[in-house]
C-alpha cells in the first residue's frame, strides 16, 4: 500500500469512535471482525490494529478470501509465522470447506495444539453474516469464533466533517507522489464534494483528488471540472424537496424548537456541533436557543 491509503484520517464522532475502539482492542489477541461497505478502508484498519499491537513487528499477512479454496486457504495458514497477524479479507467469500479449515485452524492454535504457532486472525466483509449464517450460507460457529469484537467502518456519507480534510490531504499528498503541482478548489467546487454521496468511499475520493491532480494540475477547479457523476448528483438532490408541508399546515416555531433540541441531543450538548447538524453559525444558534428557551 502507498502512503496515502495507509493514513487513517478523520475527525468526524464516528470515524473517532472507530479508532478508538480499534486501539483498545489492539493491545489483545481477541479475533476482530471489520464489516462496512467496498472502500471504506477495511484493510487500513486491520493495518492499524496490527500496528497498535504487541505484534506491529511481527508480519502482517493479507490473504483475499475471493476465489480460495480449502487448499488454498490451507497453504496460507499454514505459511503464517509465528506472532503474526493474518488478515482475512472478505471472509464471507469463503466456501463452506474453507470455512471449516478456518474454524479448525483458529481452534487448533486458541487451544495451543503442535504445527499451530500463535497467530492473530482479523477479518473484513462487506456483506451481512449473520444473514449468510441463517441461510446456511456461513458456518454458525465460525461465525460465533470470528464475532467476538465487530467493528463497523462508517461509509463516507457518514462522516461529513472529514471530506474537506481528506480531499486536501489526498491532493497534497498525490501531488507530491506524482511530482505536480496541486490544484485548488473553489467554493462552490468544494461544496459539491460535501455534497456528493460518495457511493465509493473514500477510495472514491481517493480517485478522484488522483484524477484532479494529474489534470488539474496547478489549476482552480471550477464546477464545470468535476466529474459528471458528482455534478448530476447535486442536481438531482437540489431538485428533491426536503419537506413536504402538509395539507393542515404546521406550527413552524414549535417545528423549529424540536429540531434544535434534537440537534443539541444527538451532539450530546456540544453547541457547535448542533450548529452544525443545523447548517447554522454557532452565534446563530445560541440566539435561536435562547428565542426557544431552551436549556
Amino acid at each position: 500500500m502507498n502512503s496515502v491509503t495507509e493514513k487513517m484520517i478523520g475527525h468526524s464522532p464516528v470515524f473517532t469512535r472507530v479508532v478508538n475502539a480499534a486501539r483498545m482492542v489492539a493491545v489483545t489477541d481477541v479475533p476482530v471482525l471489520i464489516s462496512g461497505e467496498p472502500g471504506t478502508g477495511k484493510a487500513l484498519l486491520a493495518r492499524e490494529i496490527h500496528g497498535a499491537s504487541p505484534r506491529a513487528l511481527a508480519a502482517f499477512r493479507v490473504v483475499g478470501c475471493s476465489g480460495v479454496d480449502e487448499a488454498g486457504l490451507e497453504i496460507e495458514l499454514q505459511a503464517s509465522a509465528a506472532g503474526s497477524t493474518l488478515f482475512l479479507d472478505e471472509v464471507a467469500d469463503l466456501g463452506l470447506e474453507a470455512q471449516a479449515k478456518l474454524l479448525h485452524y483458529m481452534e487448533s492454535v486458541e487451544a495451543g495444539r503442535a504445527g499451530y504457532p500463535n497467530v492473530r486472525i482479523l477479518v473484513s466483509t462487506c456483506r451481512d453474516l449473520l444473514a449468510l449464517q441463517k441461510a446456511g450460507r456461513f458456518r454458525e460457529d465460525l461465525y460465533y469464533r470470528l464475532h467476538v469484537v465487530p467493528i463497523t467502518m462508517p461509509p463516507l456519507r457518514d462522516r461529513t466533517d472529514d471530506i474537506v480534510l481528506l480531499l486536501k490531504q489526498f491532493t497534497a499528498d498525490l501531488a507530491r507522489r506524482h511530482g505536480r503541482k496541486a490544484p485548488r478548489y473553489s467554493v462552490t467546487a468544494r461544496n459539491l464534494i460535501k455534497q456528493y454521496r460518495w457511493p465509493g468511499n473514500v477510495r472514491e475520493l481517493h480517485n478522484f483528488c488522483e484524477r484532479m491532480v494529474i489534470l488539474m494540475a496547478g489549476a482552480i477547479v471550477q464546477t464545470a471540472d468535476m466529474p459528471i457523476e458528482i455534478r448530476r448528483d447535486a442536481s438531482t438532490a437540489s431538485d428533491s424537496t426536503l419537506f413536504t408541508l402538509p395539507e393542515g399546515g404546521i406550527d413552524l416555531f414549535a417545528l423549529e424548537g424540536d429540531m434544535i433540541r434534537q440537534a443539541i441531543s444527538m451532539s450530546g450538548g456540544n453547541r457547535s456541533k448542533a450548529a452544525r447538524l443545523l447548517g447554522l453559525t454557532r452565534d446563530t444558534l445560541l440566539y435561536r436557543i435562547q428565542k426557544h428557551a431552551i436549556e
